[in-house]
């Protein structure tokens, strides 16, 4: 059963926090189970920073509160440190740049590759994938409280964007040290300012914690259904399509695993076309969806290929519909930043909302057998598509 994959997983490392002892135990147990189906299995480090994103929101959060502060002493620094905070983010989440890794402790992790070759000419590539790192817990992101996420995003952005706005007005006035404006703009100083000093160390509090988290779900699930696919392709060899499937590590800190993939074997993927099939909390229930943007990260994938895996899914009786992901970001973004086909499956239930994310709900009893069973039917759909392509 799909779902034991998870299980054994769980009971032997329990949360698996990018570079831990425990996330190496898992990459360990996936790699014997990839070794049981695949033709061959590569195990690949990388460098991460486990707690980059963390870090990134820390800084963010805190930069409000110094663009508000340092207004009242001077707009130029006070201007400096938000654009500079808006540099650092935006480069960070929409065009992977690290700037602060750099300053952070690293350590390894690996992706696991489990390949299988067709019977014949490899004429095409298709990648079936998750990732095995767990999430922190996100006391925001827990459902009686997720609706306020946005919210709190929303009233921080623009309390940066005012606080900018003002210290631009100051500078022209020529106000460039403890600056005296009119009555009016300061009243909306003091109210924007403070509104975003406010909902930035909620924010903070929300999303920064020490607590991991099991990712039965989130993204467990994604790895069983890799793990299944290979089992299946280990006695139903594609005729002219070599199939990857890969757990890759670090996808919890801003999607690092697969970017090492993309980084390191962007050549060879460039020989054949190459379509990218990413799973992600998949194993609780509710109807899966392709996704196609993921408008934090800045990230739209082909719709082309979106369309293609819809209509496969069809023709194979599998419920998914298209959609577009507001919040977080997925390991299909980096190949489709490098122009590949991919798109990541996620499900979501009633509300759209993903299953007990970054909670720690998210353990192995909301894992489903016939939801994991689902996806796997979904890949064997598109891999069934890809084999009629001219």
């Amino acid at each position: 059963m799909l779902r034991d994959y998870v299980v054994t997983i769980v009971d032997a490392c329990g949360p698996r926090i990018s570079g831990s002892e425990s996330d190496a135990r898992g990459i360990e147990l996936i790699k014997g189970f990839m070794g049981k189906s695949c033709d061959n299995v590569e195990v690949e480090e990388f460098d991460v920073a486990p707690r980059v994103l963390q870090r990134l929101t820390e800084l963010i959060t805190y930069g409000v509160v110094a663009i508000f502060v340092t207004f009242f002493i001077s707009p130029v620094i006070s201007l400096v440190i938000g654009l500079g905070s808006g540099i650092i983010f935006f480069s960070s989440r929409w065009y992977d740049r690290e700037f602060i890794e750099k300053y952070l402790e690293k350590k390894k992790s690996a992706n696991v590759i489990g390949i299988i070759k067709p019977k014949g000419e490899v004429k095409r590539r298709l990648i079936v994938s998750g990732h095995h790192d767990s999430a922190f817990n996100m006391t925001l992101l827990h459902r009686q409280f997720v609706w306020l996420t946005p919210v709190l995003e929303f009233f921080t952005t623009v309390s940066m964007l005012g606080m900018i706005a003002l210290s631009v007005y100051a500078i022209a006035e020529g106000k460039l040290f403890y600056p005296i404006i009119p009555t009016r703009i300061w009243s909306w100083t003091v109210l924007i300012g403070f509104f975003g000093v406010i909902t930035s160390q909620i924010m903070r509090k929300g999303l920064v914690t020490d607590i991991p988290v099991e990712g039965a779900n989130d993204n467990l699930s994604g790895v069983a259904t890799a793990i299944g696919m290979a089992d299946y392709l280990s006695k139903n060899k594609p005729l002219n399509t070599e199939v990857l499937c890969i757990s890759f590590g670090a996808e919890e800190p801003n999607t690092k695993g697969s970017q090492s993939f993309v980084k390191r074997h962007l050549k060879d993927l460039e020989t054949v076309p190459t379509s990218i099939l990413n799973f992600d909390m998949v194993g609780e229930e509710g109807t899966l969806r392709v996704v196609k943007k993921e408008l934090e990260v800045k990230s739209t994938h082909s719709k082309a290929y979106v369309d293609f895996v819809c209509m496969a899914a069809k023709e194979a009786k599998v419920t998914v519909k298209p959609a577009i992901l507001p919040f977080g970001n997925t390991d299909a973004t980096p190949f489709s930043r490098r122009s590949f086909e991919a798109t990541s499956i996620v499900r979501l239930d009633a509300s759209g909302l993903p299953g007990h994310w970054h909670t720690t709900e998210d353990n192995i009893k909301n894992v489903k057998e016939e939801s994991l069973i689902e996806c796997v039917e979904l890949s064997k759909a598109v891999l069934t598509a890809l084999e009629k392509k001219k």
